[in-house]
């Protein structure tokens, strides 16, 4: 415990001491590592900026549209691709949403993992998945409150793709349709 408390107040120390540009040029990458391999497409093919079309369902069925951006890039030397989730204010919310995800593949297991954080509401979510076909991405968790969620990445296009959120109850035999996003490449 001792250990790990000491790496962390090393490794803030170090992000301390770097200004926000050192950061930013420090972490982000031109293109994905050579370790990856075929494995790079899997999730390359979403690096860039894309305009969002939200839409959540609510449990009775509403929906609730709102817009923002999804920002998507390699970092970490290239072995790693992180995306920035942003939702903009709409209806009585001030303030804009935002979250970001690591995704990063395990040789191992062959597959690829994602670690998602949402700092507004103190929430982490640990996924595991990969490609389903050619044009789909597809991470599960049994993190988020259900017994399992899904998020696709689907039809995945040089200009456009769709997400899905998905939760099932029956260990993934049923699922119920949370959220659809609509991404449009910005250009």
């Amino acid at each position: 415990m001792k250990t790990h408390y000491a790496i962390w107040l090393m490794a803030a120390g170090l992000v301390s001491s770097l200004s926000a540009s050192d950061l930013t040029t420090s972490i982000e990458a031109k293109s994905p590592n050579p370790s990856l391999g075929d494995q790079a497409q899997v999730v390359g093919r979403m690096v860039g900026t894309w305009d969002v079309q939200y839409t959540d369902f609510a449990k009775d069925g509403t929906a609730t549209h709102r817009t923002g951006e999804f920002i998507v890039g390699w970092v970490m030397d290239g072995r790693a691709l992180q995306d920035l989730w942003i939702v903009n204010p709409s209806g009585k919310r001030k303030d804009r949403e935002v979250y970001t995800t690591l995704h990063y593949f395990d040789p191992k297991t062959q597959t690829w993992r994602a670690t998602f954080v949402d700092p507004e509401h103190v929430s982490i979510a640990r996924f595991t998945g990969g490609p389903v076909g050619n044009d789909r991405y597809v991470l599960e968790t049994p993190d988020l409150g259900t017994q399992t969620t899904r998020w696709s990445f689907s039809d995945i296009r040089a200009d456009s793709f769709v997400y899905r959120d998905e939760g099932s109850d029956d260990g993934g035999k049923t699922w119920k349709l949370r959220s659809e996003y609509h991404m449009t490449r910005q250009h």
